[in-house]
């Protein structure tokens, strides 16, 4: 989840989806290994639809916050 994480945080900070991608990879340069809750956040966010966009980093806030709260961020 940490990766999903890192990726709406970045966007909701202001960044870019391809910011935090390149950000994740590091100086490899190499596609970082996304787990399936960060590839379905990354497409969201990529849509071309404003709605999805903002619904995407919404959900995906909301689960940051939860488990900030319930300490379970890892």
């Amino acid at each position: 989840m940490w990766k999903r994480s890192f990726v709406a945080t970045t966007v909701a900070l202001g960044g870019g989806v391809d910011d935090a991608l390149a950000a994740l990879a590091g100086s490899g340069g190499r596609a970082p290994d996304l787990d399936a809750g960060a590839l379905e956040l990354v497409e969201r966010l990529r849509a071309p639809r404003r709605a999805t966009r903002a619904a995407g980093l919404a959900t995906a806030v909301r689960d940051v916050v939860v488990a900030l709260d319930e300490g379970t961020l890892r």
